[in-house]
């Protein structure tokens, strides 16, 4: 009897177990929505959640499994919605931006305070950095902090010589990888270091723990994205524990020595010191003093400095390596194209006496065609996601996305459509050298859009455009 009942209690439980997960796989044929048909338990993403395909690439599969403007998937049981039309990516990300203003990962900063960040906070936490970090990257202050990124670029210059003249080949990659960390490290945090010359660099072994293929990396990033309950189980932090520690201990102690010594330096770190100190940016491109004139909460903490300034290299490192290196690689299969890039080099710089400014960069329209054109090939970031915070019906359909649904747009998907790019796997730069072209017609996400687009980008750009001081040496 005892056994009967224990057998009864047992297929119950197993009939209900499969009745809630086909309740919750049926959720988009409930209303009505096209979807990818999902397997138990990893939903739409078996490939990339296991690792056999990255997660960019799995969802570029889904991408490309339909020609309808958007598509149901799931991931694990959890519903998302993948958005494919470009008009209706354009309106969650811009037009519609309060309905879908979370990215929906997850974040703890009690249990890691370097999650306190721009790029995973929500609400009310978000939308406060986003006003006080706006104008930390205003042209103005991009030409004063541009001495300091061209003098990084005096060592980079420095190793390529060494290599031309022994003839050896060399792995760019890993080069322009520390050269980057050099960069980030003066800018961001404010302290100069050269990982070109140091290979045993302190800083590039922390920093570079972030972006190593680990398990627990793995686990990390796949639970926070596609999983956000998992990883509120095992309250996963954004970065390992002596990592955010180790990144806190620098951002003091250069605190502590610019307050002492009244050293004032054009860089992000002086900016986040004004923050510290004022609650706000300068207006003026000139000013960057850091005496504080008021207190209060609206005051930014020595933690909170510590997770900005972690998220520029975050943000920064590995995709404007990524995007230099593939960009020479592009420009060694186009002999006649390198030498339109040399030329464009060699007449700006004389229009400007020879100097690399800022100018100088802002008129060299080709190679920024060619960083463009590289970003979109090969976009150091697939996909995006929004959160859908309020119900939300889409436009021209009775289909209404319910709050709490995450929603994809898959930047690979849309970069790679032969029906807004003609020979998607070709490389021409020439592609952005015509007029302006809507949204619509060829849609360019390499640094998101709307308010939660990449506010680094710029900077981005401009470390990627410091090749020019090198390429005139480099034998592709």
């Amino acid at each position: 009897m005892v056994e009967t009942t224990a057998l009864v209690l047992i297929a119950s439980a197993f009939l209900l177990a499969w009745l809630y997960i086909q309740h919750a796989y049926g959720y988009w044929k409930r209303r009505g929505v096209p979807y990818l048909k999902p397997t138990f338990p990893f939903g739409s993403f078996a490939k990339g959640i296991l690792q056999r395909i990255s997660i960019d690439d799995q969802i570029k599969e889904v991408y490309d499994s339909t020609s309808e403007p958007f598509i149901g998937a799931y991931s694990l049981l959890r519903p998302v919605l993948l958005m494919r039309d470009p008009e209706l990516v354009r309106t969650i990300l811009v037009k519609d931006f309060e309905n879908f203003s979370s990215r929906g990962w997850y974040v703890n900063e009690h249990v890691d305070p370097m999650a306190h960040n721009m790029l995973v906070q929500n609400g009310d936490s978000w939308r406060n950095f986003r006003t006080k970090l706006a104008p930390t990257f205003t042209t103005g202050k991009l030409k004063a902090m541009f001495e300091t990124v061209v003098k990084c670029g005096d060592s980079l210059e420095s190793v390529i010589n060494e290599h031309a003249k022994s003839g050896e080949a060399v792995e760019m990659r890993d080069i322009f990888a520390r050269f980057v960390t050099n960069v980030i490290a003066t800018v961001s945090f404010g302290i100069d270091i050269d990982c070109l010359k140091e290979r045993d660099c302190e800083f590039r072994q922390y920093t570079q723990r972030f972006f190593e293929p680990t398990v627990i990396n793995a686990f990390r990033n796949t639970a926070s994205a596609f999983a956000p309950s998992i990883a509120k189980l095992f309250r996963t932090r954004f970065v390992d524990k002596d990592v955010g520690d180790f990144m806190t201990g620098i951002v003091k102690e250069n605190l502590e020595f610019r307050e002492k010594n009244n050293v004032t330096r054009k860089d992000f770190f002086q900016l986040l010191m004004q923050l510290k100190n004022t609650g706000k940016v300068k207006e003026s491109d000139d000013d960057w003093t850091t005496k504080s004139t008021t207190t209060g909460a609206n005051l930014m903490s020595v933690s909170d400095m510590s997770a900005q300034a972690l998220l520029l290299f975050v943000a920064g490192a590995e995709s404007s390596s990524a995007t230099m290196s593939f960009c020479l690689y592009e420009l060694t299969k186009r002999p006649e194209l390198q030498q339109r890039v040399y030329e464009e080099i060699v007449s700006v710089l004389k229009e400007h006496n020879g100097e690399l400014s800022y100018d100088a960069l802002a008129d060299m329209k080709y190679i920024e065609c060619c960083i463009e054109e590289t970003l979109r090939k090969h976009t150091p970031f697939g996909f995006v996601t929004r959160l859908c915070v309020k119900d939300y019906n889409i436009p021209d359909t009775n289909i209404v996305i319910e709050k709490g649904t995450q929603i994809m747009i898959s930047m690979d998907g849309l970069q790679m459509d032969p029906k807004f790019y003609k020979d998607p796997m070709e490389w021409k730069p020439e592609r952005f050298r015509e007029e302006k072209v809507p949204f619509v017609e060829r849609p360019f996400l390499a640094f998101g859009d709307g308010p939660r687009s990449c506010s680094y980008h710029i900077l981005s750009y401009k470390q990627q455009m410091d090749l020019i001081k090198l390429f005139p040496k480099i034998n592709l």
